[in-house]
């Protein structure tokens, strides 16, 4: 069976940055909660320094930069190539933002897997969203489940239409009416990846990857392109909360389960990705583009051997948005793609991790390429990887426009849409539920 019950403790903040005077216009990413929700006051987000980062953390104010809620980081704009450094504000144009809070209810709140999410606790949860009756949801799945025999059909049809605050709120409901866990129902009435799939959805983008962390360190041998997927290229906001709540959870410290789990340099690279302290000024500073630039090649090609840690330190703790700019410099200046450079310097896990982050920094800056190549690869060759498809698609389809972007790129690549290749490569409720998640963009 899939998960455990969640408990709480408190983890350390990651750090944050104030973006330093004189550098290019921001690259911002979306943060408060979805339009259409709504709670009493004080009931959500905790008051002041109860959870979360101290004053000063964490990034611009809602809407001060950047692109509108809803678009997944990276470079501003449609899928192409990043945009060309510009000019540089006028001095003290942009002040420091006034400290978030760490709740969907505040300014700041929590983004993950690129849409807002509920704050995990102390923050007590949404009592109610609008236009949407849990109620009526977890009597449906209660008379899904109830007798002799289940009723998949409307369990799929339940669930896959949810976003993130409506199956946190759905899942407090059901437990709340037939005492027991939404996620210990579906695993008693289902099997086999039709159970994996919609505990996946039923947990939500924040303790689905906890789930999934727990499973990739579980049982003989690691599950390594599970871990490089959910660790590597997070925001410091994420990382934070995956620590925090594997703490509360399972009861251990993320960084020692991981530090178990992996060697040598490898564990170095993990340990760096773990630590939650990336550059997220919102601004790219050409004089570091081109810096970066230099020490990945003096660091790669332009020397005899690798030099694995400073190309690591430089992939792991840039900015999306800088990385995108790397990604183009780099392939103008030596002719090579940073992707192409990682794939002949370096071998095993160290590899599909760094590949991770080039692969995302190139094409639209923003990962959907690759992400949509990953979905393919679990497609491909003989058999289909069906825990891989599960995921992937899962965690993909919480960002709704980013997921649209995906399956065009899919489309774009394969010549197929997305969803009659995975008709094609599943069967029976299993392949009803996969499909039933993507046809909600």
């Amino acid at each position: 069976m899939y998960g455990s019950n969640y408990q709480q403790t408190p983890y350390d903040a990651p750090p944050g940055q104030y973006p330093p005077p004189g550098h290019f216009p921001p690259q911002g990413q979306p943060f408060g909660a979805p339009v259409g929700y709504s709670q009493s006051p004080g009931q959500y987000g905790g008051p002041p320094g109860q959870y979360g980062a101290p004053p000063g953390q964490y990034g611009p104010p809602f809407n001060q930069y950047g692109p509108p809620p809803g678009l997944y980081g990276g470079p501003p704009g449609a899928y192409g190539a990043p945009p060309a450094p510009y000019g540089a504000p006028a001095p003290g144009q942009f002040a420091p933002p006034p400290p978030p809070s760490f709740g969907a209810g505040g300014p700041a709140g929590l983004v993950f897997l690129g849409v807002p999410v509920p704050a995990p606790p102390p923050a007590p949860p949404v009592s109610q969203l609008a236009g949407y009756n849990p109620q009526f949801d977890a009597e449906r799945i209660r008379k899904a489940t109830k007798g002799f025999g289940t009723d998949e059909r409307a369990l799929i049809d339940t669930l896959a239409p949810l976003d993130a605050f409506q199956v946190d709120i759905l899942a407090r409901t059901y437990e709340q009416l037939v005492g027991r866990s939404l996620q210990k129902t579906l695993e008693k009435e289902l099997s086999g990846w039709l159970e994996y799939t919609l505990v996946l959805v039923a947990l939500g983008p924040l303790h689905g990857d906890l789930h999934l962390l727990h499973r990739a360190m579980s049982g003989a041998g690691t599950h390594e392109d599970l871990l490089t997927e959910l660790l590597i290229g997070r925001t410091n906001a994420e990382m934070f909360a995956l620590k925090e709540g594997y703490r509360r959870v399972y009861g251990k410290d993320l960084l020692k389960a991981a530090q178990g789990e992996l060697s040598a340099k490898t564990e170095r690279l993990f340990n760096m990705a773990i630590s939650g302290t990336r550059d997220e000024t919102p601004y790219i500073d050409g004089n570091l583009v081109q810096q970066d630039v230099e020490a990945l090649y003096r660091a790669g090609p332009g020397k005899i051997g690798t030099d694995e840690i400073a190309i690591c330190g430089i992939l792991l703790h840039r900015s999306d948005a800088h990385l995108a700019t790397v990604a183009q410099a780099f392939s103008q200046r030596h002719r090579v793609a940073l992707s192409h450079m990682i794939q002949a310097e370096f071998s095993g896990h160290m590899r599909t991790a760094l590949l991770h982050v080039a692969q995302g920094a190139e094409s639209d800056g923003r990962g959907v390429a690759r992400d949509a190549a990953l979905i393919g690869d679990a497609m491909s060759g003989a058999g289909t990887k069906d825990e891989r498809l599960c995921y992937r698609i899962v965690r993909a389809h919480w960002d709704r426009a980013r997921f649209a972007a995906i399956k065009q790129a899919f489309q774009a690549t394969h010549r197929r849409d997305l969803r009659s290749r995975v008709e094609t490569e599943t069967s029976g409720k299993y392949e009803r539920a996969l499909v039933a998640i993507i046809a909600q963009v």
